[in-house]
């Protein structure tokens, strides 16, 4: 049986990824960079923690996704929230219920339909999660992919409660006398990723391997969107071609544009997400039509990449198309 280990060394990079489509998310791909594959080899054998730095829309969260399809594991995937304690990453108990049903003196109570497991409490103790909330009754899964997505957006009480769940791979419930996360058993892959909007604590970040997405240092931006778009759209395996390469690359040069522009004046820069949305809105005005497509991309492209408020009355939305393109 091939290992968790050896499935990620089976990759290599440039590879192309299918993503199938999800209850919540869309069907996507990943192209595989030597820097992922290396970096969640070192999480998984070092059984710690793997902190995805890098601004947005540079495939931080896909690369969770990506992982869980290449090992053949489950994703239990969590979008941290200004509000979100570090208990909710371990379970949820549901007092008012419990109280209400005690108080209607409800016949046969089970303490085990109050408590919700978070991703942390089904990747470290699945055999013991199973028993309770939406995990009775699911399949046991082969291993367990934990995505912590923007923990910068909580306090700094969070990452700080999870220093000895992380730490030790471990942690208890007192209320329910369990503990999790037994020696010589199948340690979870867990990524958290960071758009870098608080700074997370030293002790935190010292118990993580850190990955700094960026774009490949041997490309400039440009040709790497290119690259990403071809990854997306070009035809590639039985796939077909859903946008031609003139298309791609005039899309990545004005964004390249606009973002040069945004840098410039201090403001959020566009990036690979809105180069994505562009595309697919493309694909899906004008299947198979180039030229259409192009007219498209100069009638709407200000509108996924210039997003920042306008200033002085003037509107860069109304921007001519040509202006500022350079050559890739």
């Amino acid at each position: 049986m091939t290992s968790p280990l050896q499935r990620l060394q089976q990759l290599q990079p440039g590879h192309i990824q299918s993503i199938p489509a999800t209850d919540h998310l869309d069907a996507t791909v990943h192209q595989w960079s030597q820097a992922e594959i290396d970096a969640l080899t070192l999480a998984l054998g070092a059984r710690r923690p793997l902190l995805v730095r890098g601004e947005p829309g540079t495939g931080k969260t896909q690369l969770a996704r990506a992982a869980a399809r290449q090992l053949g594991w489950t994703l239990h995937a969590v979008t941290i929230h200004p509000r979100i304690e570090a208990a909710d990453l371990l379970y949820r108990f549901d007092a008012v219920k419990r109280l209400a049903d005690a108080q209607a003196r409800e016949p046969n109570l089970q303490e085990t339909e109050y408590w919700e497991p978070g991703p942390l409490w089904k990747a470290y103790g699945w055999n013991e999660a199973s028993q309770y909330g939406s995990c009775r009754n699911q399949p046991t899964p082969a291993g367990h992919v934990v995505l912590l997505d923007e923990i910068d957006k909580a306090d700094s009480d969070v990452p700080n409660s999870l220093l000895d769940v992380l730490g030790q791979r471990a942690f208890e419930i007192a209320a329910l006398n369990l503990r999790f996360g037994a020696p010589g058993q199948q340690q979870p892959l867990v990524l958290i990723t960071t758009n870098e909007e608080r700074e997370l604590p030293a002790a935190f970040i010292r118990r993580c391997i850190v990955l700094n997405l960026a774009p490949d240092p041997g490309l400039g931006y440009g040709q790497w969107l290119v690259q990403r778009g071809r990854a997306h759209f070009a035809a590639v395996a039985e796939r077909p071609e859903r946008l031609s390469d003139p298309v791609i690359r005039l899309a990545a040069q004005r964004l390249l544009a606009d973002r040069e522009h945004a840098q410039a004046a201090a403001l959020p820069a566009p990036g690979l997400a809105e180069f994505i949305d562009l595309l697919s809105a493309l694909q899906q005005l004008a299947p198979d039509d180039a030229e259409t497509q192009t007219a498209w991309l100069k009638r709407l492209s200000a509108y996924a990449y210039v997003k920042h408020r306008q200033e002085d009355g003037g509107n860069a939305q109304t921007r001519p198309f040509e202006d500022d393109l350079t050559d890739l």
